[in-house]
Order: C-alpha cells, then structure tokens, then sequence
C-alpha cells in the first residue's frame, strides 16, 4: 500500500508516522507513506500556498494552484483509489471505512489548514471527505495520521497477531471486553476466574457477554 499526504506543515507528521506500528510496517516494506510538502508547489519566491477568501471573512485558503499542481504532479506517477479531504464537515469516520480502505492500493491523503481549501479542489479531484468527530482543528494533519495509523495496522503482517485487529472494539459493532494481565491477584482485585480456566469456549463466551454488556451500556446506538 501507498499513502501520501500532502501537508501545509508536514512536521506534525513526523513523529506519530516514524514511530511504533506505523514504522514497523515500514521497515517490512508493507506500506509506503510520503509526505508532500505543499510549499514545493508555492507561487512566487515567497512559496505563497494561501490567500484571503473570496466575499470577505476571517481566515486564510489554501490555493487552488498549489494544490492542482501538487497533486497533477503526483498523478503522473500514481494513479490512486481514493483521494481524500480530511475535513470537519465530511462523513465521520468509523471502523467500517477503515477496514475498507486498508484494502485499496494508493491512497491520496489532503490536509487542510486555515480555513480550508479552494472548493474547486474539492470539485474536480477530491473522491471521499472524511471528519474524525464533530470539532475542530488547526489542520488536517493529525487526522490524516489517525487514518493511516487505523488503515496501517489493519494490512495484513503489520501486527505479529492478525487477531489482534479483528478483535477490536468496532469491528463487529460491539465494544471490546475488559482485559487482564499477570498478576491474577493484586491487593485483593481479582481477575475473573472464568479466564484462568483454560477453557476456550467459556472464556469466549464471556468475551462475548462482556462486549454486549459494555456496548449497551456505553454505545446502545452501536447495537
């Protein structure tokens, strides 16, 4: 899989990208992540990539130009499933979109920043608009990082137990079960006796039913 991102201040990727799970599946050629710097396609000697908005108000847009040329030229090399707009008012992320975009080949991630970018942009070359929730940021960066992190650890040999993913909370609409670690009593707080049994079906019943248990408890709009 590739994944590049283009980026007004392409530092706030550095570290969640160059870290844990995500550098993992670097280093084992698994995924391709590049960050594009906007300011590489800048007008003039200033690099400009933003400007007032049409009609007046608060706030600066990113540029058409910077951002048809950045990504005509990143075409030219990849052509890519999915080009996405990280923005507050797309269609809000869930386990589901992430499981299917784990499986595309190329994906074309675009931050905004500001206010926003030129609708045009949106118009003509933008396939999908994703929110991670309803609030703002300062720029789409750590959301695009979000979303790689997500589809990363979903692509088959990222993690060294692919059921590690499957059983997380959302992938079957339901909230993952409490889990416990050694030791089995600490200052009297016992971990329940059903997962020391060894017995695969009663402890995966009980998964079951403490899944269901939470997700009404803390989701019922999940079930």
């Amino acid at each position: 899989m590739q994944i590049d991102i283009i980026s007004a201040v392409p530092e706030l990727l550095d570290s969640p990208l160059n870290h844990s799970i995500v550098n993992r599946a670097k280093d084992k050629n698994l995924v391709e992540i590049n960050i594009i710097n906007l300011h590489d396609y800048g007008l003039n000697k200033y690099k400009q990539i933003d400007d007032t908005q049409y009609g007046g108000g608060a706030g600066m847009v990113l540029m058409v130009e910077p951002l048809y040329n950045c990504i005509n030229d990143l075409q030219k090399n990849t052509v890519y499933d999915e080009i996405i707009y990280l923005t507050p008012d797309g269609n809000t992320y869930n386990q589901k979109m992430a499981n299917a975009l784990s499986l595309k080949g190329n994906l074309l991630l675009i931050c905004g920043h500001y206010k926003g970018i030129d609708e045009r942009i949106r118009e003509h070359f933008v396939t999908m608009e994703i929110s991670i929730g309803d609030y703002v940021l300062s720029g789409g960066e750590l959301a695009a990082a979000i979303l790689t992190d997500s589809i990363v650890r979903l692509i088959p040999g990222v993690l060294n137990d692919i059921e590690s993913a499957l059983s997380d909370s959302f992938q079957d609409d339901l909230l993952s079960p409490p889990v416990y670690t050694r030791p089995a009593d600490f200052k009297g707080w016992k971990v329940p006796d059903v997962l020391l049994s060894g017995h695969d079906k009663n402890i995966d019943d009980w998964r079951l039913e403490q899944s269901l248990k939470r997700t009404k408890e803390r989701r019922p709009d999940l079930l």
